[in-house]
């Protein structure tokens, strides 16, 4: 892995993430959402920051409905002006058109959670990604959307006197020896790949 480029990266783990099957990706999504709900940092959260899964990625469906269930406060991303924003989610959640992929997409008329809020809390992040691994790095779609929100997610934090937690939240297959990153790249503190979970790095959770 270490000497694969990150295009062919992106590839093989389209791949593993295939090979996977149906049954298997729906227990270790269930097993993956279990074991976020066991963590301290989720029982000391404000909120919940949960992508909504396309094709080919860990179904966060158990995840969202158990911390609904709970009473823990949600919101789900949506891209504005090319960046990611948060808009809160609810019970309602399935109820939301589909994008292109037939993810729920945040309603537009609904307002995003804006930096100051969100860095005022403790808030967990469940981080989409392609690769992970144990030491918190994480190769995305190519994009830069959760580097570039999680780096001012971060320092919204120090500014506003929260905390952020970053849980990279995927399949078993996608964690590796060694996922490739650079410079750009923002690492997760903890990484739940199924029923596996793998800490980089303490966690200020207050």
């Amino acid at each position: 892995m270490p000497s694969l480029d990150k295009a062919e990266a992106r590839r093989l783990a389209r791949s593993l993430a295939a090979s996977l099957p149906p049954e298997a990706a729906a227990e270790e999504s269930r097993a993956a959402a279990a074991l976020l709900l066991s963590l301290p940092e989720f029982a000391e959260a404000d909120l919940l920051l949960v992508f909504l899964s396309m094709p080919g990625e860990i179904d966060t469906a158990p995840l969202v409905e158990a911390a609904l269930e709970l009473g823990k406060r949600l919101a789900a991303p949506r891209i504005e002006g090319g960046d990611l924003a948060f808009v809160s989610l609810g019970r309602d959640w399935r109820e939301w058109p589909r994008d292109r992929w037939g993810i729920p997409d945040p309603p537009a008329a609904v307002p995003a959670l804006g930096p100051a809020e969100l860095g005022a809390q403790r808030v967990l992040v469940a981080a989409p990604g392609l690769l992970f691994d144990a030491a918190g790095r994480r190769l995305g779609r190519g994009k830069g959307f959760y580097d570039r929100f999680l780096r001012g997610a971060r320092e919204a934090a120090l500014e506003g006197g929260g905390s952020l937690v970053a849980c990279g939240y995927a399949l078993s297959v996608q964690l590796v020896p060694e996922a490739p990153a650079g410079p750009g790249d923002e690492a997760v503190d903890l990484v739940i790949a199924g029923g596996r979970l793998s800490r980089a790095r303490p966690t200020k959770r207050s």
